[in-house]
């Protein structure tokens, strides 16, 4: 972990909300008061091969906007800043499992693997039954839609991690009460795309402000949409997205 303790300290020197203050950065991540404070004296880390532990970390570097992979010296700084105001409902919903798809092992499927499936099932709903809970599920919006509408939320699908639950009202709440239009639209020309091409997929980014906390998020994620049908030929969207980290 060489090198660990210069990249908190910058990174908390970098931060607009934690640069004087790292015993809030512990309160904040849910840490003992002194703990980011005692990491950043203890010498013993920059020979430890395992470094301080990973969860309460993943809390700090998101207070921190930065990676844990920049903390261990595996990727560039990637600073994000954080701008008060600009308050979002849709903020409302991004939860502390913000970074949970990047910091697990992920055993499920690949935009790769999902679109090989459609190909070879013709679209066919079954066919991803063992990744549905990985995917958010979505109606095929018609042209006089306003909106996209929500189906179901998978268990471990990225929305479900951000907002911290599978809950479809919640992501449903969050989708409609965005308040950039264009953002809105976007997102449903991007459906209809899908809904009549049958596959889509884009590098989208998400920039909201948390309510009640001093941070900005922003997540870069790449998007796979694939119109499928079940067996009374209902079709529907499949959303499978993953953090690009």
């Amino acid at each position: 972990m060489r090198g660990f303790r210069d990249r908190l300290r910058s990174a908390i020197s970098n931060s607009e909300f934690y640069a004087d203050n790292v015993f809030k950065l512990s309160k904040d991540a849910g840490l003992g008061e002194k703990t980011v404070y005692n990491i950043l004296r203890d010498d013993a880390l920059d020979i430890s091969k395992t470094g301080p532990g990973i969860f309460g970390l993943a809390r700090v570097s998101r207070l921190l906007n930065v990676s844990l992979d920049y903390l261990a010296g595996n990727s560039a700084p990637a600073i994000r800043e954080a701008e008060p105001g600009e308050m979002s409902n849709l903020s409302d919903h991004v939860r502390n499992n913000m970074s949970a798809q990047s910091l697990e092992a992920r055993k499920g499927p690949s935009s790769d693997i999902l679109l090989r499936t459609y190909v070879k099932s013709g679209g066919r709903i079954e066919a991803f039954t063992q990744w549905m809970e990985c995917c958010d599920q979505y109606e095929v919006p018609g042209i006089d839609s306003e909106g996209i509408k929500v189906i179901r939320v998978g268990q471990k699908s990225l929305s479900a991690l951000t907002m911290g639950e599978s809950s479809t009202s919640l992501l449903q709440a969050a989708l409609d009460d965005v308040p950039a239009p264009d953002l809105q639209e976007s997102w449903l020309k991007a459906y209809r795309t899908a809904g009549e091409d049958g596959t889509l997929t884009t590098l989208e980014t998400l920039d909201v402000q948390m309510p009640n906390h001093p941070v900005r998020v922003k997540m870069d994620f790449i998007r796979t949409l694939l119109r499928v049908a079940d067996k009374d030929n209902k079709a529907s969207i499949l959303n499978f997205s993953f953090l690009v980290v």
